[in-house]
């Protein structure tokens, strides 16, 4: 899957977190939701150097590894130095883990899932549910490639779902339609959840509000 798609993905796997947890009355916590676990979605390919989220990071940086292998040990020793919590060790451990694996291995795993996940569960709890439904779209994107992905990681065995008649090539038709059918929908299931708790009473209230400043 491309990238546009997995980040599309991302998108409808934060709707479905906003809606899992209930944070639809709060567009701040909503947002956030969206947005980490849009960063869920592209993180497996952290592994590739051409990948969405590499060119966002280290766009100007050659030596992609080289780059991420360092951030992950200065957030290491910021960590160890300054005594920071859990979370920054262990996402600076990760970082210099993934630098400088093959493409589409131990990234594209349920352990490095459920290690992600934990990270932001002792970041910020309420938002857990975002990273993990994020991290598995990109996952279940991805098996559905021909050469699929070994899930269950160290065991180097491929799964996918090339054996159910699914097979689908980055970049075609179906690959591109899943990307636009995923952000369009992502967004309106979102769009429905900040909403559904509004009120007419909460509206004129805030015209008010509007008027009164203009007329004080």
């Amino acid at each position: 899957m491309t990238g546009n798609t997995h980040l599309s993905l991302g998108v409808a796997a934060g709707a479905v977190a906003v809606g899992v947890t209930g944070s639809g009355d709060d567009v701040t916590a909503s947002a956030a939701m969206v947005l980490i676990a849009s960063l869920g979605s592209m993180l497996p390919d952290i592994d590739e150097q051409g990948s969405t989220l590499n060119n966002l990071l280290f766009r100007s940086i050659p030596y992609r590894s080289v780059a991420l292998a360092l951030f992950g040990v200065i957030f290491v020793l910021l960590a160890l130095f300054r005594n920071l919590d859990l979370w920054i060790l262990l996402s600076g451990i990760y970082a210099v883990s993934v630098a400088f694996v093959p493409h589409r291995s131990f990234t594209h795993s349920f352990l490095s899932m459920t290690i992600t996940t934990w990270i932001t569960y002792l970041a910020s709890p309420d938002y857990a549910w975002a990273m993990g439904a994020g991290y598995l779209s990109h996952l279940l994107a991805d098996a559905c490639t021909p050469r699929g992905i070994p899930l269950l990681w160290p065991w180097k065995k491929r799964f996918g779902l090339k054996n159910l008649g699914v097979k689908l090539r980055t970049g075609d038709d179906f690959d591109k339609m899943t990307g636009k059918v995923s952000m369009y929908g992502g967004c309106m299931a979102l769009v429905f959840l900040l909403f559904q708790d509004a009120s007419y009473d909460a509206f004129t209230q805030s015209l008010e509000g509007l008027k009164g400043l203009f007329t004080d």
